[in-house]
């Protein structure tokens, strides 16, 4: 069984207007994190000076030669679509969440598993990146000379806020799960 809000007085309607605000929001937030993500991956992969920085910085390529053969720019670029992917489809499902929300259909089963599987999406996203980046370390430098390649393996505080952040949100999935059971429970006895 959903519960929904019901507008049956000046403050429930005042309380619903409220809530499809702040849905609203939430909304284009999570849609534009989404756009954000794709327009700097394909930025940051098509200017060589920012590419440069990133690498040297994210990737751990500190001192290392970059001469980034053909083969070694087109792997680590589709390396970089995993955690983007997976980055891109969480804020997406986020934002389809808090269409529901503002619809009024909030605790329902549906909204419950969908928090997890942002939950899980995004502790996807975080548990990737690290594994992407030393990948793309290999990738941009397996055209140098012998000795030059890199094999780098960097972990940044974004990391552990976004698998922090999935912790949260498969959490609280399941505590609205319960909520919702015991909701339906306690409706079952009126």
């Amino acid at each position: 069984m959903a519960i929904s809000y019901e507008l049956v007085s000046p403050v429930s309607q005042e309380a619903a207007g409220r809530l499809r605000r702040i849905s609203r929001w939430a909304r284009a937030f999570s849609y534009v994190a989404a756009a954000l993500m794709l327009f700097g991956l394909i930025w940051l992969w098509t200017d060589a000076e920012a590419l440069s920085d990133y690498a040297r910085s994210s990737i751990g390529l500190r001192n290392s030669a970059l001469a980034a053969s053909g083969r070694g720019y087109w792997a680590g670029f589709a390396l970089a679509w995993i955690p983007a992917g997976l980055f891109v489809l969480a804020m997406v499902r986020l934002g389809a969440l808090f269409r529901a929300f503002g619809e009024g259909r909030v605790m329902v089963e549906k909204n419950a598993a969908g928090l997890v599987r942002v939950g899980w999406l995004l502790a996807c996203f975080g548990a990737t990146s690290p594994i992407v980046r030393a990948l793309q370390s290999v990738a941009l430098t397996f055209d140098n000379p012998q000795g030059q390649r890199h094999l780098a393996i960097t972990l940044d505080p974004g990391i552990f806020a976004a698998l922090a952040a999935a912790a949260a949100l498969i959490a609280f999935g399941h505590v609205l799960r319960e909520a919702i059971r015991l909701a339906d429970e306690n409706q079952s006895f009126v």
